[in-house]
C-alpha cells in the first residue's frame, strides 16, 4: 500500500462500498481487485482525518489526503494546542499525559488512540486544520482524583477507535472474572483445567484463557467446603479417577460445558436410590393429565413474573381446561410463550463497539431454528447457558430421587434426551429468566464479550460463562420441590407449587 498509489476513482469507489454499501472488507477487495489490508488502512485512514461519507472532497482533496499530502481536516470535536503537545513530549512527557491533560479541558474530546493519531498527522505536517475552531490553550498536568481516572477510563473505552482484539479480549475477560463469586458452585474455564487429589484434598486447578487472567490453585477438604457443583467450561483439561471418586463421596455434582453452550457431561455416582414404584407410576400415568397440569403451573409462574399477563392467559387456561389433545396443549403453550416473550422488550446498556442489531433485546427466537436454540442474540445465549445447566441439574435430581428422567409427558420423546427433565424446567423457567434477565440489564455490554461461529451463532466467551452460571444458579430447594409435586401429580395428589 505504502508503495504504490491506487486510482484515486478506485479509492472513492472503495470508500462509498465501505460506508454506503456496507460490505466487509474482504469483499470489497475482491471487488476492486485489491487486498482486503489495504481497504482496511485506507478506511481508517479517512475516518481518523476526520471525514464523513458521503464526502465533499475532490479526488486532488482524497489524494493529498491518502498520500502523504496536505489534507483538509474537519474535526467535530475541539483540538489540543499541537505546540504545548509537543513541548510536553520534549521535557520527557508522553502522549497519554498529554491526552489527559486535554480531556480534563474537553471530558468530550477525542479518545487516546485518535488523539494520537491527529497529532501525528500534524507532527508530519499533513493536518490543515481550521483556525477558527477553539484549541486548548495550554497543558496541566490533571489532579489524580479516583473520580478523574474513571471518567478517564470510561471515555477511553467509550473513543471512536476500537480497541485492537487482543486488547479488548483481556478488558472483556478481565472485567467478567473479577465478577466470579463462588460460594456453593465454582467454575472452571480455559486450556488445561483439571481436577485432581492431593493429600486426600481436591486440587482445583483453572485454565489459561484468551485473558491471561490466573485463577489461583484451590484445595477443598471433605466436609467443609460448602460446594453443591463444579462446572468447567471448554474443550480441554482433565479429572483423575480418585478425584472422580472423591467428588462423589462429598456429593458434589460434575458439568461440562463447550463452549458454545451445550452440556457434554452430567457426572452422576453408579450408586443411587432404586425406587421400582415410582418408575411404575410413571409409565402407568396419564401423560396428557400430567402435561396440562405442567402448562398450567408453568402460566401461573410466568404471570407470577410478569403480573400484566394474569389478564390475558386468563382466557388460554380456560381454554386447556377444557383441552385434551396433547398437540392442542403444545399450540396453546406456543401462543403463551410468545405472549411471554412480548413482555421482555428492553434495549441493552452497551459500549459503541456493540453491534446495532444486539442492542435491543425482544425476540426469544432463532431465525436458525425457528426456537430458542442456536441463539443469535447475546441475551438468548446467556438463557440458553442457564437453561442448559439447570436442565442438568433436575435430569440428576431424578435420578438420585428413583425417576426416569426419559419418561416425560409434554416434550417429544427422543433417544438421548431427558425429556421429564425438560417438562419439569418450565416450571423454573420463569424463575431463572426473572433472577438472569434482571442481571444482564444492570450490565454494559462489549463486543468481545461474545463470539459467532460460522452459522451464525453466538456463544459466551469463557469468563462470562462462567458468570452467567452463577448469576442463573437457582438452589436446590427449588428443584426438590418441583420434583415433590411431579411425585405428588403420580399419585393423584395434585397440588399448587409454593409461591417463590
Amino acid at each position: 500500500m505504502a508503495n504504490k498509489q491506487l486510482p484515486i476513482e478506485k479509492v472513492r469507489e472503495l470508500l462509498r462500498l465501505k460506508f454506503e454499501e456496507k460490505l466487509p472488507h474482504r469483499i470489497i477487495g475482491r471487488t476492486l481487485g485489491i487486498g482486503h489490508v489495504s481497504v482496511c488502512y485506507l478506511s481508517k485512514k479517512f475516518v481518523a482525518a476526520g471525514q464523513t461519507w458521503p464526502t465533499q472532497l475532490t479526488n486532488d482533496d482524497l489524494k493529498l489526503l491518502f498520500y502523504r499530502g496536505k489534507a483538509s481536516f474537519h474535526p467535530v470535536r475541539a483540538l489540543p494546542n499541537f505546540d504545548e503537545v509537543r513541548l510536553l513530549l520534549e521535557n520527557g512527557g508522553s502522549l497519554r499525559k498529554a491526552w489527559r491533560a486535554y480531556l480534563v479541558q474537553h471530558p468530550d474530546g477525542y479518545g487516546c488512540d485518535r488523539f494520537r493519531e491527529i497529532y501525528h498527522l500534524w507532527r508530519d505536517n499533513r493536518l490543515d486544520t481550521n483556525p477558527q475552531l477553539h484549541v486548548v490553550p495550554q497543558i496541566t498536568v490533571p489532579p489524580k482524583s479516583k473520580l478523574l481516572l474513571k471518567k478517564q477510563k470510561e471515555n477511553q473505552e467509550e473513543s471512536d477507535m476500537p480497541e485492537s482484539i487482543g486488547e479488548a479480549l483481556r478488558n472483556a475477560e478481565g472485567y467478567w472474572h473479577n465478577q466470579i463469586n463462588e460460594n456453593t458452585v465454582l467454575t472452571l474455564a480455559g486450556h488445561g483445567a483439571r481436577l485432581t487429589v492431593e493429600r486426600d484434598e481436591l486440587a482445583i486447578n483453572s485454565g489459561t484463557s484468551a485473558s491471561t487472567v490466573k485463577d489461583k490453585a484451590k484445595k477443598l477438604a471433605r466436609g467443609v467446603h460448602g460446594i453443591k457443583a463444579i462446572i468447567i467450561v471448554g474443550y480441554a483439561g482433565y479429572i483423575t479417577l480418585d478425584a472422580i471418586e472423591w467428588l462423589a463421596q462429598q456429593n458434589i455434582a460434575l458439568y461440562t460445558m463447550d463452549l458454545v453452550g451445550d452440556l457434554c457431561l452430567n457426572l452422576t455416582p453408579a450408586i443411587f436410590t432404586h425406587r421400582p414404584h415410582l418408575r411404575r407410576a410413571q409409565y402407568t400415568a396419564n401423560s396428557f393429565l400430567i402435561a396440562r397440569s405442567i402448562v398450567i403451573e408453568k402460566l401461573n409462574e410466568a404471570a407470577r413474573v410478569k403480573p400484566e399477563l394474569t389478564l390475558l392467559y386468563r382466557r388460554i387456561l380456560n381454554d386447556i381446561s377444557q383441552m385434551n389433545s396433547l398437540e392442542m396443549l403444545r399450540l396453546a403453550e406456543g401462543r403463551a410463550a410468545q405472549l411471554y416473550w412480548n413482555q421482555w422488550n428492553f434495549e441493552l446498556e452497551y459500549y459503541k463497539d456493540f453491534p446495532e442489531h444486539w442492542r435491543q433485546y425482544s425476540n426469544r427466537t432463532s431465525p436458525l431454528t425457528g426456537s430458542g436454540r442456536k441463539a443469535v442474540h447475546p441475551v438468548n445465549a446467556m438463557l440458553n447457558y442457564g437453561y442448559t445447566i439447570l436442565a442438568g441439574r433436575i435430569e440428576r435430581a431424578l435420578v438420585f430421587e428413583g425417576y426416569d428422567p426419559a419418561a416425560g409427558a409434554l416434550h417429544v420423546h427422543l433417544d438421548g434426551r431427558a425429556s421429564l427433565a425438560w417438562d419439569l424446567i418450565e416450571l423454573l423457567r420463569p424463575t431463572l429468566d426473572e433472577q438472569l434477565i434482571g442481571w444482564i440489564q444492570t450490565q454494559k455490554w462489549r463486543k468481545r464479550d461474545f463470539e459467532v461461529n460460522d452459522e451464525g451463532k453466538v456463544y459466551l466467551r469463557q469468563q462470562l460463562a462462567r458468570v452467567v452460571i452463577q448469576k442463573s444458579w437457582i438452589p436446590d430447594t427449588k428443584i426438590k420441590q418441583v420434583i415433590r409435586w411431579y411425585g405428588g401429580l403420580l399419585v393423584g395428589r395434585e397440588e399448587k407449587m409454593e409461591k417463590r
